[in-house]
């Protein structure tokens, strides 16, 4: 294995820790992660993180990339998923300014979000770039 292919494994395993770590902090409730968001999404982050860590020990520039790119949307969608989830669970309440201050509450923990897209970023960078032949 040469420095790429162990740059995309911690880009892989960066995708892991991430989404292990907390993501939203909900009063009463306590942190969130990834699991707690949304089983599904977290399945699918998980197979595709195992699928990078495959890629990346197998040499699969091309599949890393994919991976990588794949990772990236599906964190950014689930971003703005959980975004307008928390500005939209709070419109029961018929004053403006008191469901914005309903949803204030809740705050997101950036360190497992940036660990998620640094990851992602990590196994596009590491891909080998295709020789033109």
């Amino acid at each position: 294995m040469n420095s790429r292919n162990y740059l995309g494994l911690v880009g892989a395993l960066l995708l892991a820790a991430g989404g292990l770590s907390p993501m939203v902090h909900l009063p009463i409730i306590g942190n969130w992660n990834y699991w707690d968001l949304h089983p599904g999404l977290a399945t699918v982050v998980y197979v595709l993180a195992a699928l990078g860590i495959f890629a990346a020990i197998s040499g699969k520039g091309g599949l890393l990339k994919f991976v990588g790119w794949t990772e990236f949307f599906l964190i950014l969608l689930t971003l703005a998923a959980v975004y307008f989830k928390v500005n939209d669970s709070f419109s029961f309440i018929p004053l403006k300014s008191l469901a914005r201050a309903a949803a204030g509450l809740v705050h997101y923990r950036w360190i497992g979000w940036a660990m998620l897209l640094l990851g992602a970023l990590i196994m596009i960078f590491s891909a080998k770039k295709q020789k033109a032949s």
